[in-house]
């Protein structure tokens, strides 16, 4: 009865859903501590509930009570006795309970949520409850520091890191190549110039070029035979 009970609840949690909802995802690694932050308040007769809906078909829902650690001397079993790694946390600005999951396993993913249950007498003894706004996603990244080469989800953030470290050295070592061509053509153009600029004429003596604009004039001497008249 507990068992479905507790299903109904986890049930009534999703099928309550609104659009102001906060959904947000978060990956951590096996082993790995999260707090959950709770946005629902405490107040008289209204207690925290916090709720898990998992992605694995054979684990049923979650239900985690606050109202359990104010009724220890009852009947009602303490859920967090048979959970070690999950804890309650007193959020004083909030004035709610935050849950803290320490050493997490993939048996922890899954969507967490919190909300409240206020019992109210109407026509009997029911309880009521009230679901936050806040929705959490786990999910369990991929334990990399045996082989970090035999998955895709290792081997992604590996080449990430490679790229990161090694995109700054290849920048510096193209701007280098790139002045040292620069820097070689340069001067190859310079002595060509100086080339075109200075070069000896026919009679052997130089010519001393003075820009674009230069004129040359060159005289040429012809030998004329002279015939004698008789």
């Amino acid at each position: 009865m507990d068992g479905l009970h507790t299903f109904l609840v986890a049930l009534l949690g999703v099928a309550s859903c609104s659009h102001d909802w906060i959904s947000g995802s978060v990956t951590v690694r096996p082993g790995d501590n999260i707090t959950l932050y709770c946005d629902c308040k405490l107040s008289t007769g209204v207690y925290i509930v916090w709720f898990r809906n998992c992605s694995h078909e054979n684990q049923p829902p979650l239900v985690l009570k606050v109202k359990s650690l104010y009724n220890l001397d009852s009947d009602t079993k303490d859920p967090l006795k048979s959970l070690p790694r999950f804890q309650f946390v007193r959020n004083s600005s909030s004035n709610s309970y935050d849950l803290l999951i320490m050493n997490i396993t993939d048996s922890d993913e899954g969507l967490y949520y919190c909300g409240t249950e206020e019992g109210i007498e109407f026509i009997g003894f029911k309880t009521l409850y009230r679901n936050g706004n806040v929705t959490t996603r786990i999910s369990i990244s991929p334990d990399c520091s045996d082989s970090p080469l035999q998955t895709p989800e290792c081997l992604c953030p590996l080449c990430w890191t490679l790229l990161v470290s090694l995109c700054p050295a290849i920048a510096v070592l193209s701007s280098v190549f790139s002045f040292m061509l620069v820097y070689h053509f340069g001067q190859k153009t310079d002595k060509e110039s100086q080339t075109l600029q200075k070069r000896p004429n026919m009679m052997g003596q130089t010519i001393e070029g003075q820009g674009e604009d230069a004129c040359f004039t060159r005289v040429v001497f012809r030998a004329v035979e002279i015939k004698k008249h008789q």
